[in-house]
């Protein structure tokens, strides 16, 4: 746009013309409006020998005028458009009437961009930067709340002050090109200094696209083949004509970038790199429009759609809200980057992996009822708080690895894994068929929970009696006494206690014990930690095939062990944590719960079958499963919509769809059918990833 040359305007002096005849020349009825007004106001205030901070001020009144300005009057010959629009078209008029304002102004911008500084604008505003997240956050929160001092010189700072708000981006990207040829064409060829600058800014974005793309992580799983041949080398170096195929073939070598980070793992530094790289190479694919001689209508359009983008890009840079939202987005995109290796079948499809679904499910109920008798007895010994919490997260943590290694299921470990590759299929639906298959997909993931939870709850309650019938053979007495039993049938009434809050925050602990997993099996997959037991020198004397079953082994079971460890840590800690600081914090998980509750039933004998209490506890278990369930599942697939960019509107589409087929065929949310071929995901349905990466970067 700026690189464009253009005619001159002869120079003209005179002095300022008053309001009437001005208001004359201007419109058809001569009429000195408001509007008509606050414009001769503004443009006789400019003044090209003022000092840098008067014309900045002039100019910033100006804009401040064409956004905001009040209604203008109507201007004959021009089609129904934003006020904006229109006061734009009496500012054209002006310039020609009052060939002095032409002057002022043209002087007045000219001068500014001679003296500022369009780098950082151009470099800055709207890329990555290094800065963490907390550095970010409180720079933006100072800058809200503190006088910052001001910077006359700084380009990026002016722009941000002449357009302030996303409706002043949404009318820059809106404007008709031939009025922005109109305003180029009187202001003359002022623009050289941002032409200028321009040029600098494409050579320095250049130049950081080529180290970042050469740096040792990211050369090192692209393509194979010398540096000198490599696009991001040759690209400081090239021709304008030269950049856009190199642009394409530096993306082509990112996708191979891509495809080796799902292969061997994900660094967060590569990948914050890779949108860095992203990013520089859009904002060098839109200086290159900008810079082209031609006035087509269709690039002065891509050019004022650049100028809005780097509008609405200041203001996010201003935002505190939307830095917080960039770094979950980076964190979502984390929390799936990469699908997991391990061999838990999570999603069943015919009716014998529902029944292996069961049976799995029917260990882990088996071993829940020790976790809860050693919960008990960590109960009884008085802790301080952090023993206390420590001891249960080892309680709990070796409960959970135990059933990984035997094979077993934990129902409300599910829900989390299975959601980001749910969100996945979600975002390439186009068609009903497709659409079908993707609902037919969540049918499986329910009856998948159903069987895991009826494995779960349906094992632990009478194994928790049969616990407590052994005990009382062994001891004399039942394992829990009645007021110990009354108690926690107490504590899971769904409303006189704090059952629901609680078992919504153990949906949250379940939902992050599943970042954990994903981050160690990333974190292991990246360092090729398999790899290097399998070819450790002690094979020597352990033999090749010891040890590389246990590379396999260990490749098999990291995500699990990283899963079972964080909940185990979550679950036994946030007690703890809540009666440090005198927080009210507990934990429900539904299969613990369960087997507590069944425990104080078996205590108070038949007479608590028919306790009024143990009908609300019931309940309560039903509640807790729901927000175990719920909750965990929530949060995983909003988090893996983020990263995914699903849009709102398909997810609600997918959402009404799931509804109508299940008041149409509900039992298939329950039990497999006969026979199913349908196949949604890539790989076999029952292999949908345990875990993937889950790390902040810097930000």
């Amino acid at each position: 746009m700026y690189a464009r040359r253009v005619e001159m305007p002869a120079e003209v002096s005179g002095s300022v013309p008053d309001v009437s005849s001005f208001a004359r020349g201007l419109t058809a009825g001569g009429y000195t409006t408001r509007a008509v007004k606050q414009l001769h106001a503004r443009l006789a205030a400019l003044d090209p020998a003022s000092d840098l901070e008067h014309r900045v001020e002039g100019v910033e009144q100006l804009a401040r005028w064409l956004c905001d300005g009040p209604k203008p009057p109507p201007v004959e010959g021009a089609p129904p458009e934003p006020y904006a629009t229109t006061r734009l078209r009496l500012l054209l008029r002006a310039l020609d009437v009052a060939p002095v304002f032409r002057e002022r102004l043209s002087g007045c911008i000219g001068s500014l961009l001679r003296e500022s500084n369009a780098l950082g604008l151009l470099c800055e505003v709207g890329l990555p930067n290094d800065r963490g997240l907390l550095d970010e956050t409180s720079d933006r929160l100072a800058r809200r709340f503190l006088p910052s001092p001001p910077d006359y010189g700084d380009l990026a700072k002016l722009f941000a002050r002449m357009f302030r708000t996303n409706r002043d981006a949404d009318w820059l990207a809106s404007l008709p090109a031939e009025l922005v040829l109109d305003l180029f064409a009187r202001l003359g060829d002022v623009w050289q200094p941002l032409r200028d600058a321009t040029e600098d800014a494409l050579a320095l974005l250049t130049t950081r696209v080529s180290a970042l793309g050469l740096s040792d992580d990211i050369r090192r799983r692209g393509p194979v083949g010398p540096v000198r041949e490599s696009p991001f080398f040759r690209l400081p170096h090239a021709s304008r004509e030269e950049l856009p195929d190199l642009c394409l073939m530096c993306r082509r070598d990112m996708v191979v970038v891509h495809e080796n980070l799902e292969r061997f793992g994900v660094s967060v530094d590569v990948v914050y790199r890779l949108d860095v790289i992203t990013k520089c190479l859009e904002r060098v694919e839109s200086i290159l429009v900008a810079l082209d001689p031609r006035s087509t209508p269709e690039l002065v359009s891509a050019e004022t759609t650049f100028v809005a983008e780097l509008c609405r890009a200041r203001l996010r840079e201003r935002s505190v809200r939307g830095v917080i939202r960039d770094n979950m987005q980076l964190l979502a995109r984390k929390v799936i980057e990469r699908a997991g290796e391990t061999g838990e079948h999570y999603i069943t499809v015919s009716r014998g992996e529902w029944w292996k679904m069961l049976a799995s499910a029917g260990g882990g109920g088996f071993l829940t009822v020790f976790t809860c008798v050693m919960k008990f007895f960590t109960k009884w010994a008085h802790f301080a708080p952090a023993v206390d919490g420590m001891v249960s997260a080892f309680n709990y943590a070796g409960s959970f690895v135990t059933m990984q290694l035997l094979g077993f299921t934990l129902a409300t470990k599910q829900p989390s894994m299975t959601a980001a590759a749910l969100a996945g299929s979600i975002r390439g639906q186009r068609d009903e068929h497709q659409l079908d298959d993707l609902i037919t997909t969540i049918a499986r993931i329910c009856r998948s929970q159903l069987a895991a939870a009826l494995g779960n709850i349906g094992v632990v309650i009478p194994s928790a009696v049969l616990f407590d019938v052994v005990f009382r053979a062994s001891t004399g007495r039942t394992f829990l006494d009645a007021e110990n039993a009354q108690y926690t049938i107490d504590s899971f009434h769904p409303w006189k206690s704090g059952t629901i809050p609680y078992a919504a925050l153990t949906g949250v602990l379940l939902w992050a014990s599943s970042i954990g997993a994903g981050w160690l099996e990333n974190w292991a997959v990246y360092r090729r930690i398999p790899e290097a037991i399998a070819q450790h020198r002690s094979r020597r004397f352990f033999g090749k095939r010891l040890l590389g079953w246990l590379g396999k082994l260990f490749s098999k079971h990291v995500a699990g062990f990283g899963g079972s460890v964080t909940l185990g840590v979550l679950l036994g800690m946030t007690p703890a944590f809540g009666k440090f600081f005198g927080l009210p914090l507990d934990v429900r998980h539904v299969t613990l719960s369960s087997g507590a509750l069944a425990l104080s039933v078996k205590s108070m004998g038949l007479a608590g079958l028919t306790d009024p209490s143990v009908g609300w506890a019931a309940l309560g278990i039903l509640a807790i499963g729901s927000m175990n369930f719920g909750i965990s599942f929530l949060l995983a697939l909003g988090v893996a919509f983020r990263a995914r960019e699903v849009p709102l509107g398909r997810g609600l589409r997918l959402l009404f769809a799931v509804l109508g087929r299940f008041l149409r065929s509900p039992l298939q949310f329950i039990y497999p059918p006969r026979s199913e071929t349908v196949e949604v995901f890539s790989h076999r349905p029952s292999m949908i990833p345990r875990g993937s990466a889950a790390s902040l970067h810097r930000h």
